[in-house]
């Protein structure tokens, strides 16, 4: 998948950018070139797998105090 990911054309990068950012529009994205959109899209992944190990991290609840 890795090298799949390393011959993709600028269209595919942007269609892949898009299922991650589905606020950005293609036209905006294609006045940029390749290996920009190839960092993009890095970029996006990376944050992704970042909030995915953060989800999974539980955090304790914390112990309410009586106030009086």
């Amino acid at each position: 998948m890795l090298e799949s990911k390393a011959v993709m054309n600028k269209r595919q990068l942007i269609d892949d950018i898009r299922r991650f950012n589905t606020t950005v529009e293609p036209q905006f994205l294609a006045q940029f070139e390749e290996p920009d959109l190839r960092q993009y899209l890095q970029h996006l992944e990376d944050a992704s797998r970042k909030r995915l190990q953060i989800a999974a991290w539980v955090r304790k609840k914390p112990k309410l105090k009586m106030v009086g």
